[in-house]
C-alpha cells in the first residue's frame, strides 16, 4: 500500500499549533498519487478544514486529529446545505471514489469549544425543572462546524475502526453517496449538545452499517433526503450496533423524504429518549419496505428540548414542515405515507407507549410479531405529558388522563400485533388506546 506520513510534510505533534497546511499538503500529494493513504502517527495534531480529495486516511494507535476551536479555521468550500446553509467541515470529500478512513486512532471534533456549556435551553413546561433536569437540557446553538465529516456524491466509501468524539453538529454526513460501508466505529458525543447526530445518510444508496457503538445527544443513525427531497434514500442495512441517544437512536425518514428498502437487525438501543422512529410528513413524504428484527429497545425520557417522549417505537405520519429550509415543499401527493413495515422479535422497556400516529388513511400495513413490552416509571413524563411526540408537527396524539396504556394507535389502518407479551405496570394491566383507526388486530398476552 502506498502511504504518506504527515511528518514527511512538516507536521509536528503535540504543539497546540495548527497543522492544517502540512496535513493538507500530504493529502494533496496522496490524491495526486492515485489516492494513496495519508498516515496520522501517534500524537495530537490540531487542524482546521481538510479536503481529502481522493486520498484515504489512516490513524495509527495513539493518533488524535483534533479540530480547531476557532470557527475562522473552517472556511466555506462551496456546498449550500438545505438545512444548515453554508457547509463548514473538518474533513470533506466531493465527487470522489474509493476513499477509506481507518485505523485505531481518534478524530476529536472539539464540539464543546463552540458552545457556552454554562447555559441551558430549559423548556417552558409550566413548572420549575429540578437541577438534574436542567442538566439534561441542550446548550444554545452558536456558530459551529455544521457538517464536521462530510461526503458529497462519493462512491465506494469505507469508514472502519476509528473513534470519533465530541461533535458540534452532525458527526458524519453522506449526501448522494453510493456503496458505503461503515464498520466497527465508536462515536462518543456529548449528551447535551443539539444536532450532534452520529451518522446521517441523505439520498444515499447501498449502505451497510454494522458493529458500531454510538452515543449521541441527537440521532445515532438517520436516513433521510433532507438535502434534496426528490432523491430517495434506499437499500440500507444496519446491524449489530449498540446505540444511545437523547433524541431518536434510529430514525427512518424525515418530513418530505422518500426512504425505502431498509433492514435493521440485532441492535441494542439503550437508555434513549426514543429508540426506533419512522417519521414523515403526510402526503409529501414516503417510508416503505422496512424490516426491523431481533432488537432490544429501552427508553428513558430526557428533560431537554429533544424530539421523542420515551417511545420504544414511534411511527409518525402527520403534516409537518419547518420554514428554515432552502428547498420548497415538493409538489406531490402520496396517498399512503408509510407502508409495508415489519417488526419481529423486539424486547421493549420504555417510559411511554409504542405509538403509531397517522391522518386517517396514510399509514397502512404495519405488522408486529413476537414483542414484549414493559412500561417503566418516569421522572420526566410530566414535561410533555403522556403523548406521542409528533415534532416537528402538532402534538395531537395524547392519552386520556389516567389511562395506563402500552400502545397508542391513531389515524392508522391495517395494523397487526401478534404474540405480544405485556407486563403489569403500577398494579394494572396496561391497555390499548385507539382513535380513528380501521382494521386493527392486537393479540396480547399478559
Amino acid at each position: 500500500m502506498n502511504r504518506i506520513n504527515i511528518l514527511e510534510y512538516g507536521a509536528v505533534p503535540n504543539t497546540g499549533i495548527l497543522q492544517t497546511l502540512e496535513i493538507q499538503a500530504a493529502l494533496n500529494a496522496a490524491t495526486a498519487n492515485h489516492g494513496a493513504t495519508v498516515v496520522i502517527p501517534a500524537g495530537e495534531f490540531l487542524t482546521g478544514t481538510l479536503n481529502l480529495g481522493g486520498a484515504s486516511l489512516y490513524l495509527e494507535k495513539g493518533a488524535i486529529l483534533k479540530g480547531s476551536p476557532d470557527i475562522a479555521d473552517y472556511p466555506f468550500y462551496g456546498y449550500d446545505h438545505n438545512e444548515m446553509g453554508k457547509t463548514l467541515s473538518l474533513l470533506y470529500a466531493m465527487d470522489q471514489t474509493d476513499i477509506r478512513i481507518s485505523g485505531e486512532g481518534t478524530i476529536d471534533l472539539n464540539g464543546e469549544a463552540f458552545y457556552d456549556m454554562t447555559q441551558a435551553n430549559v423548556p417552558d413546561c409550566g413548572f420549575e425543572l429540578t437541577e438534574k433536569q436542567k442538566g439534561e437540557c441542550t446548550r444554545p446553538i452558536g456558530q459551529r462546524p455544521n457538517q464536521p465529516i462530510f461526503f458529497l456524491r462519493c462512491t465506494r466509501l469505507r469508514i472502519e475502526g476509528i473513534r470519533i468524539i465530541n461533535a458540534p453538529c452532525w458527526t458524519m454526513s453522506f449526501v448522494e453517496c453510493e456503496d458505503i460501508r461503515v464498520t466497527g466505529l465508536t462515536i462518543d458525543n456529548s449528551e447535551i449538545l443539539p444536532n450532534n447526530d452520529g451518522m446521517h445518510f441523505c439520498s444515499c444508496r447501498k449502505v451497510f452499517v454494522r458493529e458500531c457503538n454510538i452515543t449521541a445527544g441527537d440521532d445515532c443513525i438517520a436516513l433521510s433526503c433532507i438535502t434534496d427531497w426528490d432523491k430517495p434514500c434506499e437499500d440500507i442495512i444496519i446491524s449489530d450496533c449498540i446505540l444511545k441517544s437523547c433524541s431518536k437512536a434510529i430514525v427512518v425518514g424525515y418530513m418530505h423524504s422518500i426512504v425505502r428498502n431498509v433492514a435493521i437487525s440485532n441492535c441494542l438501543i439503550l437508555d434513549s429518549n426514543r429508540a426506533f422512529c419512522i417519521m414523515t410528513s403526510s402526503r409529501t413524504g414516503l417510508v416503505e419496505n422496512v424490516l426491523v428484527s431481533n432488537m432490544r429497545l429501552d427508553t428513558r425520557i430526557r428533560a431537554g428540548n429533544w424530539w421523542g417522549n420515551g417511545e420504544p417505537v414511534a411511527i409518525i405520519a402527520t403534516k409537518n414542515h419547518l420554514a428554515n429550509y432552502a428547498r420548497p415543499v415538493p409538489d406531490r401527493f402520496f396517498p399512503v405515507s408509510v407502508r409495508n413495515i415489519r417488526f419481529q422479535n423486539l424486547v421493549c422497556t420504555g417510559e411511554n407507549v409504542i405509538g403509531l400516529v397517522g391522518e386517517g388513511d396514510n399509514v397502512h400495513d404495519v405488522f408486529f410479531s413476537n414483542i414484549s413490552m414493559e412500561l417503566k416509571e418516569s421522572e420526566n413524563i410530566g414535561i410533555k405529558g403522556r403523548l406521542v411526540d409528533a415534532s416537528p408537527g402538532a402534538q395531537i396524539a395524547r392519552l386520556p388522563e389516567g389511562k395506563v396504556c402500552w400502545l397508542l394507535l391513531q389515524g392508522v389502518q391495517d395494523i397487526t400485533f401478534e404474540n405480544v407479551r405485556i407486563s403489569p405496570f403500577q398494579g394494572k394491566i396496561p391497555g390499548v388506546f385507539t382513535k380513528d383507526c380501521e382494521r386493527i388486530m392486537v393479540d396480547s398476552i399478559v
